[in-house]
């Protein structure tokens, strides 16, 4: 029988969900981009709690132990980033709406905004952050869910009105019961969970593998991202169209295990891949001045997966150019390869032969 991997969570509330992101419990993986909510997007969302709407289910990682250190930093969000013993839970998809919601009920301030000013009005008996300083009844959204100072407001309004008072009685009562619908997946590594964050991930844009990739790798004094970019603005190559992405995430995976699938991608750290950088670059231009040898100098868009092949054979050997016999036989490979459309499927597979090919070409 095989192991389950899916539990669904029937008992967790809002409070809940929030108390484990606030004690460190639920952390951020790595592969997450930053909070990007505003303002005005929260508030949309604490009104559809008010009226008792579904906002999503959350899905957590139940990660392996070697995954612990897997954590985006959210210094900001004053969120511990301690490590715990044994699997750690990741938020995989409801990322935004979870910090969203923390963000209010802690009055927190950060670059996207200030979200102390975030306020629910029993009296309009709505969310919203008020245009007057002074409007009457607009309470900080934060305090319904400090107890001491949401029965403070409670006392004052009991002598005002009766609707407005039960009003702000009823805000609590359906925030802290309101149930929340959590997945957690289990069993699974970061190359399996990679694809099933892109397949479920319906908020903005969705992160690509390079996103992925990039935060992987990043570090104080290695950006991938701004890599590429200087890359891509030297003359031949800007001139040439560009190279995309997935040329240098996968030429470094090739060039480190000798396979460029995105288990490997994923395996690159920012050690690893500052050290295979200044190489790698080197054999990428090496490929692409094979091409222009070949009478290719405009539209590299066509020919990328030719060019992670290309550039293998010079990481490896370290030739500055291909010898007249091996190039020969490149040639026609590489006109075979772009007239058959042999990368049109099973790709990670045929890169990895025919980059063993092409090496093996060096020891003739």
């Amino acid at each position: 029988m095989r192991d389950t991997n899916i539990k669904i969570v029937t008992d967790w509330t809002l409070p809940t969900l929030l108390e484990k992101l606030e004690k460190g419990e639920i952390k951020i993986p790595r592969f997450q981009r930053d909070y990007t909510w505003e303002r005005p997007k929260v508030v949309l969302l604490l009104n559809s709690i008010y009226l008792q709407y579904p906002i999503g289910t959350f899905f957590l990682w139940i990660a392996p132990e070697k995954y612990k250190n897997f954590i985006h930093t959210t210094e900001d969000l004053q969120i511990p980033q301690n490590n715990t013993d044994g699997n750690t839970q990741f938020i995989l998809d409801g990322q935004q709406r979870i910090l969203s919601l923390y963000m209010a009920m802690k009055g927190l301030n950060n670059n996207s905004g200030n979200y102390a000013q975030i306020c629910f009005n029993p009296a309009a008996e709505t969310f919203r952050v008020p245009r007057r300083k002074n409007e009457k009844y607009a309470f900080p959204a934060w305090k319904i869910f400090d107890e001491p100072a949401f029965n403070e407001i409670a006392e004052k309004l009991k002598s005002d009105s009766k609707r407005i008072y039960d009003s702000w009685i009823n805000i609590r009562e359906i925030l802290m019961n309101y149930p929340v619908s959590v997945v957690k997946t289990l069993n699974y590594e970061l190359d399996e969970v990679v694809e099933i964050f892109e397949r479920i991930n319906q908020g903005g844009k969705r992160l690509t593998s390079f996103d992925l990739v990039h935060a992987t790798t990043w570090s104080t004094d290695f950006d991938l991202k701004e890599k590429i970019e200087e890359v891509n603005s030297i003359q031949k190559i800007e001139k040439a169209g560009g190279l995309t992405e997935k040329v240098f995430t996968h030429a470094l995976a090739l060039n480190a295990f000798d396979d460029c699938r995105s288990s490997y991608q994923l395996k690159l750290n920012p050690e690893l891949a500052k050290n295979l950088w200044h190489k790698t670059q080197n054999a990428i231009s090496r490929a692409i001045d094979l091409l222009h040898d070949m009478r290719i100098t405009t539209g590299l868009g066509a020919y990328q997966i030719h060019i992670i092949i290309l550039q293998y054979y010079f990481f490896r050997t370290d030739h500055t150019s291909m010898p007249e016999d091996a190039r020969k036989k490149v040639e026609k490979w590489f006109w075979d390869a772009r007239f058959s459309k042999r990368f049109s499927k099973s790709t990670y597979t045929t890169i990895k032969d025919d980059a063993q090919w092409i090496i093996a070409l060096a020891g003739e």
